[in-house]
């Protein structure tokens, strides 16, 4: 009879031992997928955003090539402070001469970056500035395009 009872609690405790570890895994794959759906989401939202500011050099750069004379654009645009949950910056990169610009935004964490090209050859100040009020401006003295806080 006295093994019965060792029987019982050996499975017992050998029971207990797999669901803990099954439950375990569980959580740690669970967590895993909500982080890898937190980045996706995160770069989609950049890219949107991306998008929009890129359309706004677009924009900017067919009003000022329309002006006459002194040209002054400004087109500002109102983003999220924070997009799914953290601070990000939107840059402008000219970057190599054989290559069109670039509208970089980059969260700050996690680390995300979603990079748009331009479709159009435009000409780009190096400039950055934070999320929220974005505002495109065309300056005429340089002939570019930077952002600024809006």
């Amino acid at each position: 009879m006295t093994d019965r009872a060792v029987s019982s609690a050996l499975n017992y405790t050998l029971t207990l031992a797999i669901s803990t570890l099954l439950v375990t895994g569980l959580l740690i794959a669970g967590i895993d997928f909500v982080e890898a759906r937190q980045d996706q989401v995160l770069r989609t939202e950049l890219s949107v955003i991306g998008e929009q500011v890129a359309s706004d050099l677009d924009r900017a750069d067919r009003l000022a090539a329309a002006g006459v004379g002194t040209t002054e654009v400004w087109i500002n645009q109102s983003f999220p402070e924070r997009v799914a949950g953290t601070r990000y910056w939107v840059r402008l990169d000219p970057g190599p001469p054989s290559e069109p610009p670039r509208v970089v935004v980059e969260s700050t964490d996690p680390v995300v970056t979603a990079t748009v090209r331009l479709k159009r050859t435009v000409t780009v100040a190096e400039s950055r500035t934070d999320g929220g009020d974005v505002a495109v401006v065309y300056d005429d003295s340089a002939d570019e395009l930077e952002v600024t806080d809006g």
